[in-house]
């Protein structure tokens, strides 16, 4: 990947023209079996590609910050990427923040290790943690079933800031020892709102890094109604100009995660990528604070021609919308205050 086009910003530079014209597995250890961190708040889940992108590790860690002032309860993180260290790195930052028991799950097939390393690396040589690899861990769904299932109705927000595999797994998930609820209606019942970060709406684009992880898994969430939740996409206008971190290397101890992550990727240079998954978790726990817009209300996204996203009228999801950022200097603040905290 070239050191100055970053994770999502890649397949822009053919898009922004457009722009402008259930397995059961041996008991994890205590670290894993624990509750999500307490507080007040929005309850969330996180499904993540945490491996290689540093803006999936801001997101989480904003997500500890937060938790620890009781703005928010960290219901579990759960890994769709196929990077067995992933749910390691993840617990590494959980730890760092006071969090250890916050439970974590990881993708199916993670032991075949075919998704790329990056500063999850770093992070697991660098930072106590208790969780080694995705042995460790349960399943993603049958980890989301459990806890969707020990919620109250229409609780919980999921921010899905990765892949669409563990989503669709949920979805075709059957009845368990969990609830006897299979996914879809278990999803009714519990899920308030899935907060999507990808696309480029209204316009659309081709597939972005998201979408194209797991092809086969995006039509599943996105196709008409199949989905029972009204869906937030919080899309790449988002991250393309909010680039934040750059005062970590010298306003932060060397071992807070954020600047371990930064460091990684930039070498305390300046951001190299746009940040697109830290405003879509602040958006899913404080909706527009002034931050943000809704748009495209009374619209859905769907999977066009190109087999990416684009955004049309559609009266069968009157509670869909997209998300754009209202005032980004003010983004970029709240998200380097909280990247900074510890």
């Amino acid at each position: 990947m070239m050191p100055v086009i970053g994770r999502r910003t890649a397949p822009l530079v053919l898009t922004l023209g457009l722009l402008v014209a259930s397995v059961a597995i041996a008991p994890p250890p205590a670290a894993a079996q624990g509750g999500p961190a307490h507080g007040g708040g929005p309850r969330i889940i996180i499904d993540s590609d945490l491996s290689l992108w540093w803006d999936d590790a801001t997101a989480i860690g904003m997500a500890n910050v937060l938790a620890q002032r009781g703005q928010v309860q960290i219901l579990g993180v759960t890994s769709d990427i196929r990077n067995p260290l992933a749910v390691a790195a993840m617990d590494a930052i959980d730890t760092a923040y006071g969090h250890p028991t916050i439970p974590l799950g990881a993708v199916a097939h993670s032991d075949a290790n075919t998704a790329p390393h990056g500063y999850t690396d770093d992070l697991v040589a660098k930072l106590p943690h208790s969780i080694h690899s995705s042995d460790d861990v349960p399943g993603a769904v049958s980890l989301l079933r459990r806890l969707l299932a020990g919620q109250p109705d229409h609780s919980v927000t999921i921010v899905a800031i990765g892949a669409y595999t563990n989503l669709a797994g949920l979805l075709r998930s059957k009845a368990d020892r969990h609830s006897r609820l299979g996914g879809r209606a278990l999803i009714q019942a519990k899920v308030k709102r899935l907060v999507i970060e990808d696309g480029l709406f209204p316009g659309g684009a081709p597939a972005l890094t998201n979408q194209r992880l797991d092809p086969a898994s995006a039509p599943p969430v996105v196709s008409g109604t199949n989905w029972p939740t009204p869906i937030a996409w919080v899309d790449g206008t988002t991250g393309i100009q909010t680039r934040v971190g750059g005062a970590l290397c010298s306003t932060v101890s060397a071992n807070n995660p954020m600047r371990i992550v930064y460091e990684s990727r930039f070498g305390c240079g300046p951001p190299g990528d746009g940040d697109w998954d830290g405003p879509t978790l602040l958006y899913a726990v404080g909706g527009k604070q002034g931050l943000f817009s809704e748009l495209g209300k009374g619209g859905a996204a769907y999977i066009n021609s190109g087999g990416g996203l684009s955004w049309r009228t559609d009266p069968r999801r009157p509670h869909d919308l997209f998300v754009h950022v209202a005032d980004q200097p003010a983004l970029d603040n709240r998200i380097d205050a909280l990247l900074a905290a510890r």
